[in-house]
C-alpha cells in the first residue's frame, strides 16, 4: 500500500541561473555537482534551469533582453532559493533581484574576484572560485627553468577579464624572472598564427574562452586543441575540464566540487538556516593534475611533479611471459618466501624485546623534543637522567647527553638558579609533594635575563616508590614583559587622566589670578612697591601656566600643529643647537637616512622630544664626557615587535638617541617616565622631561622603548608611523585691533572669573553682560537677537557645555560669533565642526590674549 501523503518529501522550488550555455564543461560540471547533492536531499526539488549564453553574447548586450524575458517568463513563480553560476549570472541576479526575485535567498558559485561588498545587500552566500595562479606558475618555472616569458590566452568576457586580473595580481612576485603578455582580443586564427612564432623561452597560460570561426562556434576544449596542434611551447591552465585537450596541467579547479558545496549551502537554507549565518567559502580549492601524453611529448620527468598529483591517460603496465616460465617463477618465489618466513620468525623472537625498547625510547625522545617547554628528569640523588631539546638549547648545551649524570651546579651556567633547583629537587624528594608555578629569574645561554615558570613533580615506579623528579619549565619572559608593559600603560593612563584634570582646574585658578592681578596693576601708580609686587605675582602666575602646559603635554598633548613633517630636518636642527652649546669633552654626531619619508606630526613637539632626550644624555655625560649619537631612518615593524611597542605593524620612521654614559639602573627603569620622577638635583629640572616625551610620542600614535647600550650607556628609540595626513587643524590665530564699543555676552560658571574678566573687557572699551548660567545666556540671545555682537563662553560648564551653547546661539542668531574658552586642548577639536565658534582661547590667558582674539573675530566680521 502507498504511504500517506504526509510521508511524501516536501517540495521546494529552486532556480538555477547559468551564466553560459549547455555544453560548457565548467558550468556543466557545476550543474552536475548541484544535481548530485539536491537529488539525495530530503526534499523533492522542482529544479528550473535558465542559460544566459554570456560566452556567445556580451553580457552588456543581452542584459536588458534577459530581464524582460525573465520578467514575463518567471512572473508568478515562487522560488525557495536561487543558485547562480559564475559572475554574469550573479551580477544579473543582484541587479534585478528586487524586481525578479524579491526576498529569495541567493547562493552563488564560480565567482571570481570576490569582494565583501558583493554580498552587502544581505540574504546571500556562496563559494568563491578562488584559485592560486602562483602555484601553477611556480610549478611551470620549476619544470621549465629556461622559460622567461608567459602569454595569457583568454577572451574579453566578464569572467575572462576577472581571471586575467587575478593572474596579473601575482605577476609582480616574478619581477626579473618572468615577463607577461595577454592575448584577450584576438580571433582564433590570429592566436594560432602568433602561437607558431612564439620564442622557445615562452609558455602559455590558458583561460577558458570561446571563438566563432566562419560561423562555427568553438568550445574552450576545441580552442585549446587547435592551439596545442600549432604550438611547440607548454600550455598550462587552472581548470580540470581542460585537462586532456593539450594542457600540461597545473593546480586545477573542479566545477563538480564547487557545485556540491553550493548545493549543500542551499539545503541548509531550505532547512531554515539564514544565508547571513553561512559564511562565504573563499579558501582556494583544487588539486594538481597532469596529462601523461603531454608530459611525454615535452619530455617532463614525472618525479618532478608534486606528490599526490593526478595524472590522466597513463598507459597500463602489462607483461607478456610464456605460461611455463611464469609458473616456474611463481613457484620459485613461493619457495623462497616460505624459507624467508622461517628465517624471519627465527630472528623476530630474538629482537622483539630490543625493538620494543628502542621504539619506546624513540617515541619518548620525539615526544620530549616536540614539547616547547624545558623538560628534564633526575634521580633521587639529584643527577640528570635526561632532557629535551628545548632544555638543551636554552642552557646552551651541545647535546642532551652533556647533562646526564651531572647535577644542576655542574650543568647550568647560572649558579644561583642551580642552587635553587637542587634545593627544590631535594624538597620534592623529601616531601613527595609537587612544586608548581614557581617563577624564577635566571640567565640563558646567551647571558640574557629570562624568567621561567617551573613545575617539579615526583616520579614513581610501578610499585609506587619515588625514583626521581620531573621538571618542566616554561619561558614566560615575553608574557612578563607584556604584563609590565600593560601595568606601565595603565599607570601612565591613570596619571595622565589625573594630570589633565588637575591642569584644567589649575588653569581656571591661574586665569582668575592673572586677570585679577592685571586689574589691580592697572589701578596702581607706575613704579610703586605694590605694583612691582603684583607684577611679580603676574610673572609667577604666567610661569605657572607654562608648567601647566607641560603637564598637559604629558597627559594629553595637542594635535593642533600637526602637519607633514621631515623628521630628519627637525632632529638636525635640534642636534645643531645642542652641539653649539656642548662642552669640548662631549661629541655630538648625527646620521639621517637619505630620501626619508615624511610623517604627520607637530614639528615643535618633535623638536621638544629631541631636545629633552639630548639634554638627558648631556646630564649623563657631563662629568666624564662621551658621545651623543642621533640616528633617523626608516624601518618596518613586524607583528611581535609592534605588539611589544603597543603600535600596529607597518612602516615607521625611527629616531634613536644613544649615549655612552653610565646607563639607567634597572631598578628605576619602570619609573623614568613617571611625572616628577628625577635622579637629578631638584634645582636642575622638574622631572617632567621624559613624561612629556612619553605623552608626545603617544599622541603621535608612536612607540617608545629604552634599551641598554652594548658597552655601557642608553638608547632611546622612538617610532613614528608614516602618514599622508594633510595640514589644516584649527587653532588660535592672533590679530590685533582697536575696541569699538561692541556689546559682549560673557558666560562663565567660575564666579571669580565672572567678576574679573568682565572688568577687563570693560577696561578695553566693550560693553559687557556677564551671565553665570549658560541656559540663561541662551534665553537672552533668543529674546534679544540684535543686542549682542559677540559671545565669550567657557567650554566646561554644568548643565550645558560651551559647544552646546554655541549651537543654541547659532539657532537663535545665525551670524553671531562665539569665542570658546577652555583649560584643555581638546576644546579645539570639539569646536572644529562648529562654524559659529570663530576662536578658541586656552587658559590661562591674560588681557593681551583676550584682546587679540576679540579683535581678530570682530574685525573679520
Amino acid at each position: 500500500m502507498p504511504g500517506p501523503a504526509s510521508a511524501e518529501r516536501p517540495k521546494k522550488h529552486v532556480l538555477y541561473l547559468n551564466s553560459y550555455h549547455q555544453g560548457y564543461q565548467w558550468s556543466d560540471a557545476i550543474l552536475e555537482g548541484v544535481r548530485s547533492v539536491l537529488d539525495e536531499s530530503a526534499y523533492k526539488i522542482d529544479f528550473q534551469i535558465e542559460y544566459m549564453d554570456a560566452k556567445k553574447y556580451h553580457y552588456e548586450d543581452v542584459t536588458g533582453m534577459l530581464f524582460r524575458l525573465y520578467r514575463e517568463k518567471l512572473a508568478g513563480e515562487q522560488f525557495d532559493a536561487i543558485i547562480v553560476s559564475d559572475n554574469d549570472a550573479f551580477a544579473f541576479a543582484t541587479q534585478y533581484r528586487d524586481e525578479l526575485f524579491p526576498g529569495v535567498p541567493l547562493i552563488f558559485c564560480g565567482i571570481n574576484d570576490f569582494t565583501p561588498d558583493m554580498v552587502a545587500q544581505g540574504n546571500v552566500t556562496g563559494v568563491v572560485e578562488n584559485f592560486d595562479p602562483q602555484l601553477t606558475l611556480d610549478l611551470a618555472l620549476k619544470l621549465h627553468p629556461d622559460k622567461r616569458h608567459m602569454v595569457v590566452v583568454g577572451d574579453e568576457s566578464t569572467t575572462g577579464v576577472t581571471i586575467l586580473r587575478q593572474i596579473m595580481a601575482v605577476v609582480p612576485n616574478y619581477a626579473g624572472r618572468l615577463t607577461v603578455e595577454s592575448w584577450s582580443s584576438l580571433s582564433l586564427e590570429e592566436t594560432l598564427e602568433r602561437v607558431e612564432h612564439l620564442p622557445p623561452d615562452a609558455f602559455l597560460f590558458f583561460i577558458p574562452y570561446y571563438q566563432t570561426v566562419k560561423g562555427s562556434f568553438y568550445t574552450a576544449e576545441e580552442s585549446m586543441e587547435a592551439i596545442y596542434e600549432h604550438s611547440s611551447v607548454p600550455i598550462y591552465t587552472a581548470w580540470s575540464f581542460l585537462l586532456g585537450h593539450g594542457a600540461v596541467g597545473g593546480w586545477l579547479l573542479s566545477g563538480l566540487q564547487h557545485g556540491q558545496i553550493a548545493a549543500s549551502m542551499a539545503l541548509r537554507i531550505l532547512d531554515g538556516e539564514s544565508p547571513s549565518s553561512i559564511p562565504v567559502m573563499r579558501e582556494p580549492s583544487g588539486e594538481y593534475g597532469f596529462d601523461y601524453n603531454v608530459l611525454w611529448r615535452l619530455r617532463i620527468d614525472q618525479s618532478q611533479l608534486p606528490e599526490g598529483s593526478r595524472i590522466i591517460n597513463t598507459p597500463e603496465a602489462f607483461y607478456e611471459l610464456p605460461k611455463e616460465l611464469f609458473w616456474t617463477i611463481i613457484i620459485s618465489l613461493v619457495l623462497l618466501f616460505i624459507i624467508l618466513v622461517f628465517l624471519v620468525i627465527a630472528m623476530i623472537e630474538r629482537r622483539k624485546v630490543e625493538r620494543k625498547i628502542k621504539d619506546q625510547l624513540a617515541f619518548q625522545e620525539t615526544l620530549m623534543d616536540a614539547v616547547p617547554q624545558l623538560v628534564s628528569w633526575k634521580d633521587v640523588a639529584g643527577r640528570y637522567l635526561g632532557s629535551n631539546r628545548a632544555f638543551v638549547e636554552f642552557f646552551g648545551l651541545d647535546d642532551g647527553q652533556d647533562a646526564v649524570h651531572g647535577t644542576s651546579g655542574e650543568t647550568l651556567h647560572d649558579d644561583e638558579y642551580a642552587r635553587w633547583a637542587d634545593r627544590a629537587d631535594t624538597s620534592v624528594v623529601r616531601t613527595a609533594l609537587p612544586l608548581r608555578k614557581v617563577r624564577r629569574e635566571l640567565s640563558d645561554a646567551t647571558g640574557k635575563k629570562a624568567w621561567l615558570e617551573v613545575n617539579k613533580v615526583p616520579i614513581r615506579d610501578r610499585a609506587g616508590h619515588l625514583v626521581g623528579v620531573l621538571t618542566t619549565a616554561e619561558n614566560v619572559t615575553k608574557e612578563r614583559d607584556l604584563e609590565k608593559q600593560l601595568l606601565q600603560s595603565q599607570k601612565m593612563k591613570a596619571i595622565g587622566t589625573l594630570a589633565g584634570g588637575i591642569a584644567h582646574d589649575f588653569n581656571n585658578i591661574l586665569t582668575s589670578i592673572i586677570n585679577s592681578t592685571e586689574l589691580a596693576v592697572g589701578d596702581l601708580e607706575e613704579g610703586s612697591v605694590t605694583r612691582k609686587d603684583l607684577e611679580r605675582v603676574l610673572k609667577a602666575a604666567r610661569r605657572g601656566g607654562r608648567v601647566v602646559n607641560q603637564i598637559l603635554a604629558f597627559s594629553r598633548p595637542s594635535t593642533e600643529g600637526f602637519r607633514s613633517t621631515d623628521v630628519g630636518a627637525v632632529v638636525t636642527e635640534a642636534m645643531g643647537l645642542m652641539e653649539a652649546s656642548m662642552p669640548g669633552n662631549i661629541e655630538v654626531s648625527l646620521s639621517v637616512a637619505p630620501s626619508l619619508a615624511r610623517v604627520h606630526a607637530d614639528p615643535t613637539q618633535l623638536h621638544q622630544v629631541a631636545m629633552n632626550l639630548g639634554t638627558n644624555a648631556f646630564h649623563a655625560l657631563r662629568e666624564r664626557g662621551g658621545t651623543i649619537e642621533a640616528r633617523v631612518n626608516r624601518v618596518g615593524l613586524r607583528d611581535e615587535k609592534a605588539r611589544r611597542l603597543g603600535v600596529t605593524p607597518g612602516e615607521y620612521v625611527r629616531m634613536a638617541f644613544e649615549d655612552n654614559g653610565p646607563g639607567i639602573p634597572p631598578e628605576i627603569l619602570d619609573k623614568i617616565f613617571d611625572p616628577f620622577f628625577s635622579t637629578k638635583d631638584k634645582t636642575e629640572g622638574t622631572g617632567l622631561g621624559l613624561s612629556v616625551v612619553h605623552g608626545i610620542v603617544r599622541s603621535h600614535k608612536g612607540g617608545l622603548q629604552v634599551l641598554p647600550r652594548s658597552g655601557g650607556g642608553t638608547i632611546f628609540e622612538i617610532y613614528l608611523p608614516l602618514s599622508e595626513s594633510a595640514d589644516g587643524d584649527r587653532g588660535l590665530v592672533r590679530r590685533t585691533g582697536l575696541p569699538t564699543g561692541q556689546h559682549i555676552l560673557f558666560v562663565e560658571d567660575d564666579r571669580d572669573q565672572l567678576e574679573t574678566t568682565p572688568r577687563l573687557l570693560q577696561a578695553m572699551g566693550y560693553k559687557v553682560t556677564a551671565v553665570l548660567d549658560p541656559e540663561e545666556a541662551a534665553r537672552r540671545v533668543a529674546a534679544q537677537p540684535g543686542t549682542f555682537d559677540l559671545v565669550i563662553t567657557d567650554y566646561d560648564m554644568p548643565g550645558m557645555s560651551g559647544t552646546e551653547l554655541a549651537v543654541r546661539v547659532a539657532e537663535a542668531v545665525r551670524d553671531l560669533p562665539v569665542i570658546l574658552v577652555s583649560g584643555r586642548e581638546d576644546a579645539v577639536a570639539a569646536a572644529a565642526h562648529l562654524p559659529g565658534i570663530r576662536q578658541v582661547i586656552i587658559k590661562p590667558y591674560d588681557k593681551d590674549d583676550l584682546a587679540d582674539a576679540i579683535s581678530s573675530v570682530l574685525n573679520a566680521d
